[in-house]
């Protein structure tokens, strides 16, 4: 059985956790809750133990070069019913993480290649707002969100935050972390602050995938002249 996993220094987890480390049972799962290294326990059902990680460079590409598209009303059940019953109280947590998780499986080379993730996954339109060495800020924008919002009295949005933290920690080997710093029905702003004093060490860079991008195809037919 494979539960849920997180990246942490045992000694730093002990001293900020809301449980003992020592404690903690077979069953329990310890989850990202808050911005500061703020820990707390979810129970998760045996039932919602992730298998293993499928997800490879040929998985994306055999699905974002698809010219069948997903039904946006089976993804949303997924994303805005299912979930949130299964995780309860723990959702965000655990969304923010997933995230993570799967920018480790979906690592990407840079923010164009960001930007079209995000438009393939149906996330939104992501747009780079700011940039400097230690902070990233991103709007997030679109008619996925502008849906979700229309139609969920709290869209949670922190699948998305966990992403784009892990990506901007991949692509500059230090512990990054995000947090959402505006949102309305139309729009929000995601900050991802980078801290340099605290190296990803022991880390082996993982291979961007290969993004697959819409190819525009040329009609080499000439239009018949008129006669």
């Amino acid at each position: 059985m494979v539960f849920f996993e997180i990246d942490f220094k045992p000694d730093q987890l002990r001293q900020n956790c809301k449980v003992s480390v020592d404690k903690l049972k077979k069953t329990d799962t310890l989850v990202e809750t808050g911005y500061n290294n703020d820990y707390t326990v979810a129970r998760v059902p045996r039932f919602f133990a992730w298998k293993g990680i499928i997800m490879t460079n040929d998985f994306y590409s055999q699905f974002a070069g698809n010219s069948i598209k997903a039904s946006i009303l089976s993804v949303e059940i997924l994303r805005d019913a299912l979930i949130p019953k299964l995780l309860g109280d723990d959702s965000s947590g655990i969304l923010y993480w997933a995230g993570k998780d799967l920018a480790r499986q979906f690592p990407v080379a840079s923010d164009d290649d960001l930007v079209t993730f995000f438009e393939q996954t149906g996330w939104g339109h992501l747009v780079v707002i700011t940039t400097t060495d230690d902070l990233i800020t991103y709007e997030l924008t679109g008619e996925p969100v502008a849906r979700r919002s229309a139609t969920i009295k709290s869209p949670d949005f922190m699948l998305e935050t966990g992403f784009l933290a892990e990506q901007s920690a991949l692509r500059t080997n230090c512990v990054s972390e995000a947090k959402i710093t505006f949102q309305n029905r139309m729009r929000l702003r995601i900050s991802v602050t980078i801290d340099h004093n605290q190296p990803i060490v022991n880390h082996d860079p993982a291979t961007p995938i290969e993004i697959v991008r819409p190819q525009v195809e040329l009609d080499d037919e000439q239009p018949e002249e008129a006669q």
